[in-house]
Order: C-alpha cells, then sequence, then structure tokens
C-alpha cells in the first residue's frame, strides 16, 4: 500500500520563478529606546517568538530576502484559499460574509493579496497595496475578499486600485509574490503611493507633533494611564488624532508636516507609511505582553527614525511611563536626520 503524498511547499509547485530583486545585505539605523526597555517585554504575536521579535527590533544589520515572482499552470481559488497541485495557499481562515458562489475563468492573473493583508488593516495597507503594483504588471490584479476596514475605501481611490473581490475562480496561469523584503523595490513602490497622496491632500500648517491615539479599534489595547500620557504630550506641543474618529483625509494631513508621532502599536500606525515625511521620528508604545518589531522595517526603508517604549500590563489594559516618553522623544529629536 503506497502512502498517499503530503502538501508541498509553494515553491515546489512553481513552473518558474523569476527574481524581481535579490537578496541584499544592509546596515540598519538604530532603533532608539532607553535602559531596561528589552528586559519588560514578556510576550510577542504568534509569528514571532520573543527572542526574534526583539531581535529583530533592535538589530543593526538585516539580509532582504530575494523578491520573487513564482508562476504557476492551472490554480484554483475557492473562497481564501488558492490550490495549485498539492499545495494550499491560504489567504483566510474561512469564507467571510458576502462571499459569491460564481466561478469566473481567468486566462492570467498576479494575486495582490496576502494572508496578513486579508486580516489586518495595516498589513493590507502597507504591504498589499504596495504589492498591487506588482500584480498589476504582471496581468489581471488578482485581489481576494478581506474585511471591510474603515479607511480602506478611501486610500483605494487615492491610490488609484481597484479592490474588488473575487471568491472563486479557475486560472490558467497565476503568480504569486515573495514581497516580504523592505528592500529598493519596495521603497519604490511606497514612494509613488505617498506620491500619489501628496498630489491628493495637503499637510495641515502648523501640526509639527502628533499623538495618533489607536481608541477602541482593531483588537482592544486599552492604555490604562492615556489621559496623563495625552496630557503630558500636549505640554509638549502634541496634538491628537484619534484614528477611531477621523476620517482618512484628517488623519493623512495631519500626518504629512509631522517631525514626530507617538502611538500604541498597531494596524493605524499603517497610516503613517504613506502620510508621514522621511525626515519623521515614530515612537511606538509597546506592550509588554504583545512586543512586535512590525514597524522597524518599513520606517528603515524609508529613512523614518524609530523607537519605542514598553509599557506593562495593568488591571484594565497597559501602562506607560509619560516620564519614559519624552526622555525618548528627546533622543529620537537629537538624533540626525
Amino acid at each position: 500500500m503506497s502512502a498517499v503524498p503530503g502538501p508541498t511547499a509553494l515553491e515546489e509547485e512553481a513552473s518558474r520563478q523569476d527574481v524581481l530583486a535579490p537578496a541584499a545585505r544592509e546596515t540598519l539605523r538604530p532603533a532608539i529606546y532607553l535602559p531596561g526597555q528589552i528586559d519588560r517585554v514578556t510576550g510577542t504575536r504568534t509569528h514571532y517568538t520573543v527572542e526574534s521579535a526583539v531581535r529583530a527590533a533592535v538589530a543593526t544589520t538585516i539580509t532582504h530576502p530575494a523578491t520573487i515572482a513564482y508562476h504557476f499552470k492551472r490554480a484554483i481559488l475557492l473562497d481564501g484559499v488558492i490550490h495549485v497541485g498539492r499545495h494550499r495557499h491560504r489567504l483566510s481562515e474561512s469564507p467571510l460574509p458576502g462571499c459569491s458562489g460564481e466561478e469566473r475563468h481567468l486566462t492570467a492573473a498576479a494575486l495582490a493579496s496576502s494572508a496578513m493583508g486579508s486580516k489586518y488593516f495595516g498589513h493590507w495597507l502597507r504591504d498589499d497595496c504596495a504589492q498591487y503594483f506588482l500584480a498589476e504588471a504582471a496581468g489581471t490584479c488578482l485581489c481576494t475578499r478581506r474585511p471591510e476596514f474603515r479607511h480602506a475605501g478611501d486610500y483605494e481611490a487615492a491610490f488609484g486600485q481597484d479592490w474588488t473581490p473575487i471568491d472563486r475562480a479557475r486560472i490558467d496561469h497565476l503568480v504569486i509574490f515573495n514581497d516580504y523584503a523592505q528592500n529598493g523595490l519596495k521603497r519604490a513602490r511606497y514612494e509613488v503611493l505617498r506620491a500619489r497622496l501628496r498630489a491628493r491632500y495637503r499637510a495641515r500648517e502648523g501640526l509639527r507633533w502628533v499623538y495618533l491615539r489607536r481608541g477602541p479599534s482593531g483588537e482592544p489595547r486599552e492604555i490604562e494611564n492615556e489621559r496623563e500620557i495625552a496630557e503630558a504630550l500636549t505640554r509638549l506641543g502634541f496634538a491628537t488624532v484619534d484614528v477611531h474618529e477621523a476620517g482618512m483625509q484628517e488623519i493623512v494631513e495631519a500626518l504629512m508636516g509631522a517631525e514626530a508621532v507617538v502611538s500604541m502599536e498597531g494596524s493605524h500606525v499603517a497610516h503613517c507609511a504613506f502620510a508621514c515625511p522621511e525626515t519623521c521620528a515614530l515612537l511606538v508604545l509597546q506592550p509588554a505582553d504583545r512586543f512586535s518589531p512590525n514597524h522597524r522595517g518599513w520606517t528603515q526603508c524609508l529613512g523614518m527614525r524609530f523607537g519605542f517604549v514598553v509599557g506593562r500590563r495593568g488591571e484594565r489594559g497597559y501602562r506607560f511611563s509619560a516620564l519614559e516618553i519624552g526622555q525618548t522623544l528627546d533622543r529620537m529629536l537629537k538624533v540626525a536626520v
């Protein structure tokens, strides 16, 4: 009795691989943080270990993986899962509301969506909207269904992108990208998207420092002493912008002239990637039990300064030191651009 073949890796099913940008090693601008911050970290996101998350956040060098286009023959898209040979490329855990039972036939298509972007607004905005250009250049953009992120429609219009989802399709020739690297190819696409925002919106005059308030949006991440922090930042000259209440235009125009932004870690920080100047300093408030290096890569790619303060778990959320925030900002703003 023969064994049943198991699932395969994505690259094993590809009929061809095109290297769009080779692997490259880069020296990184140092992350800025106070002594003792790393010792507070107790946990991280599911696809990291504490050690790998901390290492990525404070590394001084990185080897970017190659950006690769994988070509496949005879692929099937079924409710968020792409089937190619014995590989299952899962973009969503289960069909999202609104999925259509209509099946389309596509002669050629390239995937613009990603698994993370199909779940989180920040990854969709920062990663998928940049990957859209690769898909557009390769043929018909294949966009799969994602949640109805609040500000997504405004970004689609500003970027000139059509994210109409396709739920089911048979595809004769499909291209899927490995586009994780924050390399020169990624920066070139970031710059196109940033230019499209600058052509559409104008920075609010006199707004130099911004506290980008997360509010109740996304997964719960409450700051217990947020009033204390907001008041301390106000005394330093910061203006508060609440992403839960503000529209996309208000957020973008507030960030376009920012010299420094302070914000709780989360998907909403991705607004900064396309709105903030390259000279901006981003200070991320990191929960000790879900520490994430997520924003280090794209800030480095764009030339921005990156720093963090780690907050301890409290009874109702997280507590951050207003003094440590001020001291870290002071260090960040003294760093030469």
